[in-house]
């Protein structure tokens, strides 16, 4: 078989394979006359768009547009006014019209709508259904007026006889809603209820020059809903049929407001508008896409500059920290054993730092003597008679720890203060560093914490009561700041500070006073606290619940020595 043949059959099944299909397929009936005009229903989910007048989602106004076309004459029409200069063109036309807006807020500029009604006076309509209007549009309209609310899923509307029922849905869904009434109305002229519920007009004709107002205060019965129900359909119908049907209309789009007016700070047209954030980083920060990658970037800009900047420091060599060699250290070491109250275990450590003192300075080791050779040694290298190195050594090594006292422990390092300085192993600038030493005790934190933290509860609770009006907290929070700042001071500053030559107290309030050291005659403890008695009749009282635990133990010892020890 050649490829011709080939092809050829193949050509022949295909088409013997279609005319059984054609056969044997069932014929389509033809569409009838009066079905050639049916179109495919519109289904929409949105429920979110409201009163948009070209709009066919469920709370659209598109039927209600089509059904309003559909009450004018051929002859007529139906146009959108969305700004000021189309108003004004069309205001000055001499024949009648009609103008309608039907949505949730409305608002004009006062000039703007006194010339709307110019032209009613002249023979036109106005027809309003509305929510909410401007302030300055309700005295042009209503002398007095009143609204009332009807909670409810559905309402009864009666309009020249007839009921119309009306019902609020949601998202396919029969919900509660509130439907607005009119109340106690007062107008210039006559007006007449078209249509209520509840007793009480939703639908007014109102007198006005030669022409008529109609006000609506439901405007969700004109939903595309509510006109795809009987009900609904049959109760519009009947509102437009208030209407002439031979004058154009005009939508009164420019005062169409946002569902969320009145919310804002903002007054229409003729107020001070709120200022709309209409900035870039506003529109990166709503999508979450351009936010990520903002803040990405702000990260890698701050990683970039962290790491940048530590490679460009320079290498700041290490410098190992000494050993624990100063006088603070000292000082410390000293504090330590002072708040043990044992002063054989302080003479040992006066042992210890003489004998090591020796050692490392003279290279006489005391620890290993051999008769009297190394206290002869030392004593030639010192240029110190033997006598006075053999005191420090036998004070150093009795055996008897019940006769040291403290008294004996202060004189001892006074002497070997003394003995050092001689010898030189304190120069004279650690001299001076001692001399000016000072001694503070601070006062207890208990009573500063409790100042503190009750200030900061009566400060809080006073504006509590400035909130809700109540004039207790207007003392409350003066009080709480005084407490604060009492506690404050307790804190930062000492009670006593002892220095070479005085004395300085500081006060609750931190007031200070000084007294000199040399004027001191006498010195009283009690059980409660020191009296110290200066020339002049000039006394001054420590207690001893003023101080912290570990500051009282360190001022009972220095009063205790305080004529005998050289600070």
């Amino acid at each position: 078989m050649n490829k011709k043949t080939q092809i050829g059959l193949i050509a022949g099944i295909i088409l013997f394979m279609f005319l059984m299909v054609w056969m044997f397929s069932a014929p389509e009936e033809k569409p009838q006359a009066n079905n050639k005009t049916l179109r495919k229903p519109y289904v929409s989910s949105n429920w979110n768009t409201r009163y948009q007048l070209n709009d066919k989602h469920p709370l659209g106004l598109y039927l209600f547009t089509s059904l309003t076309k559909a009450h004018l004459d051929t002859s007529k029409r139906l146009k959108s006014i969305d700004d000021t200069y189309a108003l004004d063109s069309i205001v000055a036309l001499k024949k009648k019209k009609t103008y309608l807006f039907v949505g949730n807020n409305f608002g004009l500029d006062s000039h703007e709508m006194d010339s709307i009604l110019a032209d009613v006076k002249r023979g036109s309509v106005l027809f309003m259904s509305f929510n909410d209007l401007t302030e300055n549009l309700y005295p042009r309209l209503f002398e007095n007026y009143s609204y009332r609310i009807d909670y409810g899923t559905e309402v009864n509307v009666f309009m020249n006889k007839h009921k119309f029922n009306m019902i609020n849905i949601f998202q396919n869904d029969t919900i509660a809603c509130d439907w607005w009434a009119f109340g106690d109305l007062e107008f210039e002229e006559a007006h007449v209820e078209l249509s209520s519920f509840m007793e009480l007009p939703n639908f007014v004709k109102v007198k006005c020059g030669d022409g008529y107002v109609f006000l609506h205060s439901s405007p969700n019965m004109f939903f595309n809903y509510q006109l795809k129900r009987k009900s609904g359909f049959q109760y519009t119908a009947s509102v437009l049929n208030e209407l002439p049907h031979n004058q154009d209309i005009f939508l009164l789009e420019l005062g169409r407001l946002k569902d969320d007016y009145g919310s804002e700070n903002t007054n229409v047209k003729e107020g001070n508008g709120g200022k709309k954030d209409d900035s870039y980083l506003k529109e990166i920060l709503r999508n979450p896409m351009l936010r990520t990658a903002m803040l990405l970037s702000i990260l890698g800009m701050l990683l970039f500059v962290i790491f940048r900047s530590k490679r460009k420091r320079p290498v700041v060599p290490y410098l190992a920290k000494r050993k624990d060699m100063t006088l603070a250290f000292a000082e410390t070491i000293t504090s330590i054993y002072f708040a043990k109250r044992n002063a054989y275990g302080l003479l040992q450590v006066q042992k210890k730092n003489f004998y090591d003192a020796m050692h490392r300075h003279f290279f006489v080791d005391l620890y290993k003597r051999d008769g009297d050779r190394e206290m002869q040694v030392l004593s030639e290298k010192t240029n110190t008679p033997i006598e006075e190195i053999r005191y420090f050594v036998e004070l150093f090594e009795t055996k008897q720890a019940s006769a040291i006292t403290d008294q004996l422990v202060a004189d001892t390092a006074k002497k070997k203060y003394n003995f050092y300085k001689k010898v030189g192993i304190i120069s004279d600038k650690i001299s001076e560093k001692v001399e000016v030493r000072e001694m503070i005790f601070r006062r207890a934190m208990l009573l500063p914490a409790i100042m503190l933290l009750g200030g900061l509860g009566i400060i809080i609770t006073g504006f509590y009561f400035l909130t809700t009006s109540q004039g207790i907290g207007i003392a409350q929070v003066p009080i709480g700041i005084l407490l604060v700042i009492l506690g404050s001071i307790r804190l930062s500053k000492p009670c006593l500070v002892i220095s070479k030559d005085k004395m300085t107290y500081f006060s609750t309030f931190g007031m200070k006073r000084e007294f000199l050291r040399d004027n001191l005659i006498s010195t009283e403890m009690r059980k409660g606290g020191v009296i110290f008695t200066f020339s002049n009749n000039k006394k001054l009282i420590i207690n001893f619940w003023d101080l912290s635990r570990f500051d009282r133990k360190q001022f009972e010892r220095l009063v205790s020595k305080l004529h005998t020890l050289e600070l």
